[in-house]
C-alpha cells in the first residue's frame, strides 16, 4: 500500500483528483492510500462479487458493489472495500445513491494483496467492526482461506470444503469456500 501525501491534509476533492491508474485509492486520516492489486486478488474479489451477486438475482435484499464504490465510514474515512454487500433498507429509498455511500455495510470482503502489510489489514477491519459493519471476510488467495469476522474476539477461519454463510446479514446464503477460488 503506498501513501501518497499532498500538502497538509488530504481531502475529498484530492482524492477526486488521483488519475484513474486502475488502482483502488482510499482517503484514511487525511492521507490518500494506493492500493496496487495483481491480476489474482481481481480474480477472486470477481468471484466473490458473482457468487453474491448471483444470490441477489433469486433474493433481492440489497446491493452488492465493485471494489470503486467509496463508502463513508462513521469516523470520516472513505473506504473502498473489495467487495461491499448492503441491505435495500439501509439505501437511501432502497436504491443506490449516485453519489458516495453515507451507510454501514452489512457485509465488507477485503481480499488479501501480495503487497498488504498485516498491520494495514488489522487496522481496515478494526476500523470496519468500530464502524459498525457486522461482518467482515478477510479472504486470503494464497492460503484460500477466508476468515469470518463478526467482532475482533468472534472469528472463524474457513478452508475449502467448509460452507460459508452471512447469517442473518444475508440470510439464506451459503456456498463452500472453494467457490470463491
Amino acid at each position: 500500500m503506498t501513501v501518497v501525501k499532498p500538502m497538509g491534509a488530504a481531502t475529498i476533492e484530492d482524492l477526486m483528483k488521483m488519475p484513474d491508474d486502475g488502482q483502488k485509492h482510499e482517503l484514511v486520516d487525511g492521507e490518500i492510500l494506493v492500493s496496487p492489486t495483481g491480476v489474482r486478488h481481481s480474480e477472486v474479489a470477481g468471484k466473490i462479487l458473482h457468487v453474491i451477486a448471483t444470490f441477489l438475482e433469486k433474493s433481492p435484499i440489497g446491493k452488492v458493489y465493485t471494489p470503486d464504490v467509496g463508502i463513508w465510514l462513521a469516523d470520516g474515512n472513505l473506504r473502498s472495500p473489495d467487495v461491499t454487500f448492503v441491505r435495500n433498507e439501509r439505501l437511501p429509498d432502497g436504491k443506490s445513491p449516485d453519489t458516495f455511500g453515507e451507510f454501514v455495510p452489512d457485509l465488507v470482503v477485503e481480499v488479501l494483496s501480495p503487497s498488504d502489510s498485516l498491520r494495514q489489514v488489522a487496522a481496515k477491519i478494526g476500523e470496519f467492526l468500530d464502524c459498525g459493519v457486522p461482518l467482515v471476510w478477510l479472504v486470503d488467495p494464497a492460503r484460500e482461506t477466508v476468515t469470518v469476522f463478526r467482532s475482533l474476539s468472534d472469528t472463524k477461519q474457513l478452508t475449502g470444503d467448509d460452507t460459508i454463510d452471512a447469517g442473518t446479514v444475508l440470510p439464506g446464503f451459503s456456498c463452500r469456500v472453494a467457490r470463491f477460488f
